[in-house]
């Protein structure tokens, strides 16, 4: 049976995604940022009451982990009626029982869980970035990453409110770098919380790539998380991105699908 989670639920949760930390960071940044963040969870548990299948949503993008017993039938149906679902991220094992029953999937991609045990040798040399504040500040950002973006970003409002609710609730954070006006380098978390903390929104202007901006800005982000002791992950789908992060330090510690579907015309 699939029901929303309740606060009683939370210890069981948690424990349950502690062997997918990516999906635990981004589940514990939602649940902190409830009040300003378009989130929702849901659970399954078996008629005894054990709990076998964890789905969260941020917005249109949904995330299942399910275990070995889940009832994959039941989880296809619910994911089904989900209305605005633009991904949906899961192991392989539960992903290639999902797809097959649901309906509009467009595309899937396999993307690479990584973990930074120890933070980044720092540079000789003072890196002059700024920090996400006043709504100008994110246009900026926004404006970057919607240059960088290889498909259709997401719409400034839907950006800014989730950055603003990160931000707010210390589960986020976002630097960058700025000149003349724009921002031609960047990188975000999209959750910091039980000691770990999510990387996302790494990109550079086309304009200043292959020097090596990414690389010192994410440094620098890194070595900030360790200080706090956040041990920093990222996740990725690209060879460049990975070459990226294997530089800075970042092991493989598992992989998931994530699947893209295709967005209902407005006629």
């Amino acid at each position: 049976m699939i029901t929303r989670y309740g606060t009683f639920d939370l210890p069981e949760m948690r424990e349950f995604l502690r062997r997918e930390p990516d999906l635990l960071i981004r589940l514990e940044a939602g649940l902190r940022a409830l009040e300003t963040l378009y989130f929702d969870s849901w659970i399954e548990r078996t008629g005894d009451g054990i709990l076998r299948a964890v789905i969260f949503r941020s917005y249109g993008d949904f995330y299942v982990s399910a275990g070995e017993d889940a009832n994959m039938e039941q989880l296809a149906v619910f994911l089904g009626f989900m209305p605005m679902m633009h991904t949906l991220s899961g192991s392989h094992r539960a992903m290639e029982e999902l797809l097959p029953r649901l309906p509009g999937v467009d595309s899937t991609t396999l993307c690479t869980v990584a973990r930074q045990d120890a933070p980044p040798p720092a540079p000789d040399y003072t890196l002059a970035f700024e920090t996400t504040e006043r709504m100008e500040h994110f246009r900026a950002v926004h404006a970057l990453l919607s240059r960088a973006a290889d498909g259709q970003p997401p719409a400034f409002e839907d950006y800014y409110f989730t950055r603003r609710g990160l931000q707010k609730n210390k589960s986020g954070r976002t630097y960058y770098l700025y000149h003349k006006g724009e921002a031609y380098a960047t990188a975000s978390t999209s959750g910091e919380a039980l000691g770990m903390a999510l990387l996302t929104d790494v990109a550079t202007d086309r304009r200043f790539r292959r020097q090596g901006l990414a690389e010192a800005l994410v440094g620098q982000l890194c070595r900030d998380l360790h200080r706090e002791q956040l041990t920093p992950y990222v996740t990725f789908a690209t060879a460049e991105a990975g070459y990226l992060y294997h530089k800075l330090g970042f092991l493989p510690t598992g992989q998931f699908t994530q699947a893209h579907f295709a967005v209902p015309s407005a006629d």
